[in-house]
This record gives structure tokens, C-alpha cells and sequence, in this order.
């Protein structure tokens, strides 16, 4: 009897180990099959490192690819006329090799330095996307690989500009929104105020007072006379959903003011005594310039510069005191003298230049003080170094024929 009952023991003690090994099972299966999917389908994973490496060769493949043929038809050219044109200098695209897992995707191509022929999809080690044009690399000399930071982009010819995150996007201090919007800005130098989003035709103080600026219309300065384009803008910069399948969530904006010979790099001076429909004309002409280039450049509008602005302010220590404050040492320069580009290294924000002195800078903007003499309908932004009192956030009246050598420009990119 005693026998029985001990085996019976045994049989219930064998038959509850069975259920806590069953149980233990399935939770290690659980666990593995997470791991795995994390690893196959994750922001890191195998599948989206795949997908990033074939990009990368693809694009690099298509860029000796046509590198070749170009090559080829010049040396049938020279074979043919036998003439002494001299042989170009063909780019050498840089092999970016295997991909590191434990670098982002904007990691990677800044280090690789390879050319975009298409535009490309790239994520930050936050997760925040940012799409590079064709005929575009990340430029590996300017610091920062986040968002945040103010990715930095750079063509063939050595033109540099910066992204601008449009809605949410994610910093290492947490998540933060910049809507693509214009903005009232504080009236008044080294005040703490933030900008009240406002749209269409509305009042926002200038040197003048209650002055009415808008945008987008025929008073408007517009590519090529065409009042769509700023729409074209807003759909492309503004995140993408489903009312809006084109968005990018972001644009680009020149790293600098415009230098002469229009171009957009450091150490150059800067592009001044042109009027702001030949600012205009000038911006737009880096299209037709430059064909290998997959984005629209225009002059900048009142959305970039306030959104531009905003995105500073917000990751700035001086936060939105940043827009009012004149004082040298924080890029107000105010020393009366027009300097190069890039020169001042306390006016630069997430490696933008040349936003808080310098130049006035023209925009598409529009304003309702034409009737005043010597203003109107003409804006420009931004702090100058004529004026120690002018801060970056204020808007400037002038006339369409106005220019001189404090007023240049700059450009903004989209895809």
C-alpha cells in the first residue's frame, strides 16, 4: 500500500515538472521568435540594413554606370576628331563597403560620402528620416549625424545645405514638433516669447507697426511668376499622410547667405546689390545650372525662414530669446561691415550660417506698406551687421527696385 501511494507521488510530481517545463518552453520560444523578428524587421534589422545596402550599391553602380558611358563617348570623340580637348576628371564614387549594424544610415553614407542618384530615404540614429536628393552626398566634415544637429548636404560643386525637420521629430532631449507654418515673432529686442503660428494675410509687427505680410499670391515674389509654387513647397516640406502622400516631413535651406558667382559655401562673399526679383531670378537658376540634381531651388519664403527659425530656437540654450537677442557674441555681429560667409562662428545654429547678422536677406514674402516712401511690398528678414538693434526675427520693408550692400538672399531646397 505504502509502494502505491509513493508511486503515485512520483507520477504527480513527474506530471507538474512536465507543466513547468511546457511553460518555461513556450515562454523561451516567445522570446526567441520576439528577438528574431527584432532583428529581422526592426528600425536596425536585417531586412532594413538589406534594403539600405542595396540602395547604396545601386546608387553607386548607376553612378559609374553612366560615368563610363560618359568617359566612352568622349574617347570616341577625341578618336574621332583627333582634336586636343583636354580628357575630364571623372569622380571617383568611394566603395561604402559592408554595413555596420551599430551605425545609422546617416552614419554610414557621411562616412562613405557617396553620391545619390535618386532621392534617397535616410534614418538617424533617433529614427528620424531624411530624404537626400540626387546628385547629393552627406557631408563628412560637418559635425553631427542627428537631426538635430542640422544634417548637412552637399553637391558636386561644393554647395552646402541644411535639413529642416518639418512635425515631429525626435532629439536626444526628447520629442519636439516644428510645424511648417509663418510665424508672429516677438516685437520688442532680448525678449522671451514664443511665435504665434499665423496664416494668410495677417498682421505681424515690423519696424513700420501693424503691417499686413503675406504670401502665395501675385504680390508675392513666386518662381517664375507662379503663384502655385509656394503650394508646391508646402506639399513637399509638410509630413507625409494621408491627405498628402507627397510629403517629405522637412526641406533644405542654404547652410549659407548666397555668395557671389551664386553659389552657397563658406569663405565666399556674400551675393549683395541685387534686387529681390533678381535674388529671385538668381535662386531659381541653380535649377538649370546643374540638371544632375534631383531638387527644386527657390528663393527662400516666410514658411522656411519662421519654420527655420523656430527649429533653431528650439534647440538652441538661448531657446526663443534667440530670435530677439542682438548682443554680438550671439551672432547679432553688428560691426558695420559685410562680411564673407561663414565667417563667424557665433552665427551658426545646427551648422546654419549667417542667419542672425550679416545681410538682410530677401524672401518671397510680401507687405502691405508699399504705400509708405522708400518701403513696401518687398521683405527681407534677418538680423544685418549694419544695425546693432536689428534682430533676426523682424521683417523689413523695401521697394522692388531696392538693393545695396547690406541685402543679399538665400536658398531653400525641396524634393
Amino acid at each position: 500500500m505504502k509502494e502505491k501511494i509513493k508511486i503515485e507521488k512520483v507520477k504527480k510530481l513527474e506530471n507538474g515538472i512536465t507543466l513547468v517545463a511546457l511553460v518555461i518552453t513556450i515562454i523561451v520560444i516567445i522570446i526567441l521568435a520576439t528577438v528574431t523578428i527584432n532583428m529581422a524587421f526592426g528600425e536596425r534589422g536585417l531586412i532594413r540594413q538589406a534594403e539600405f545596402a542595396r540602395n547604396m550599391a545601386i546608387n553607386s553602380t548607376q553612378y559609374e554606370t553612366e560615368s563610363m558611358a560618359n568617359l566612352t563617348a568622349y574617347l570616341n570623340q577625341l578618336i574621332g576628331e583627333d582634336s586636343e580637348i583636354p580628357l575630364p576628371d571623372p569622380t571617383n564614387e568611394v566603395d561604402p563597403g559592408p554595413v555596420d549594424p551599430e551605425k545609422s544610415e546617416i552614419e554610414i553614407a557621411k562616412e562613405s560620402e557617396i553620391k545619390f542618384t535618386d532621392t534617397t530615404p535616410l534614418k538617424d540614429r533617433l529614427g528620424n528620416t531624411v530624404y537626400i536628393p540626387g546628385g547629393f552626398h552627406v557631408d563628412k566634415e560637418s559635425e553631427g549625424t542627428l537631426v538635430e544637429d542640422g544634417i548637412v548636404i552637399e553637391d558636386d560643386y561644393g554647395n552646402q545645405f541644411v535639413w529642416i525637420p518639418t512635425g515631429t521629430y525626435q532629439t536626444n532631449t526628447g520629442e519636439k514638433t516644428n510645424e511648417l507654418t509663418r510665424r508672429q515673432w516677438g516685437t520688442t529686442e532680448n525678449t522671451l516669447q514664443e511665435p504665434i503660428p499665423i496664416t494668410g494675410d495677417a498682421v505681424a509687427n515690423g519696424f513700420g507697426g501693424a503691417i499686413y505680410y503675406g504670401e502665395g499670391d501675385s504680390r508675392s515674389c513666386t518662381e517664375s511668376g507662379d503663384t502655385n509654387s509656394i503650394d508646391a513647397f508646402l506639399e513637399s516640406a509638410n509630413p507625409r499622410n494621408e491627405a498628402n502622400q507627397n510629403g517629405h516631413g522637412g526641406f533644405y535651406i542654404g547652410r549659407y547667405e548666397q555668395g557671389e558667382e551664386n553659389v552657397c559655401k563658406a569663405g565666399v562673399d556674400a551675393y549683395v546689390n541685387v534686387t529681390r526679383d533678381e535674388a529671385k531670378a538668381q535662386a531659381e537658376a541653380m535649377n538649370n545650372t546643374k540638371p544632375e540634381i534631383k531638387a527644386t531651388a527657390q528663393l527662400i519664403s516666410s514658411y522656411a525662414w519662421d519654420t527655420t527659425l523656430n527649429f533653431i530656437c528650439q534647440n538652441s540654450e538661448y531657446g526663443y530669446e534667440l530670435a530677439t537677442i542682438t548682443s554680438a557674441d550671439r551672432g547679432n555681429i553688428g560691426t558695420g561691415n559685410k562680411t564673407q560667409t561663414g565667417k563667424y562662428s557665433a552665427d551658426c545654429y545646427n551648422n546654419i550660417y549667417d542667419f542672425l547678422g550679416n545681410c538682410y536677406e530677401f524672401t518671397t514674402e510680401y507687405s502691405t506698406s508699399r504705400n509708405i516712401t522708400g518701403s513696401g511690398p518687398c521683405v527681407c528678414r534677418g538680423g544685418y551687421c549694419l544695425g546693432s538693434k536689428t534682430y533676426v526675427a523682424h521683417r523689413g520693408n523695401l521697394a522692388t527696385t531696392d538693393s545695396g550692400i547690406y541685402w543679399s538672399f538665400r536658398v531653400q531646397l525641396y524634393v
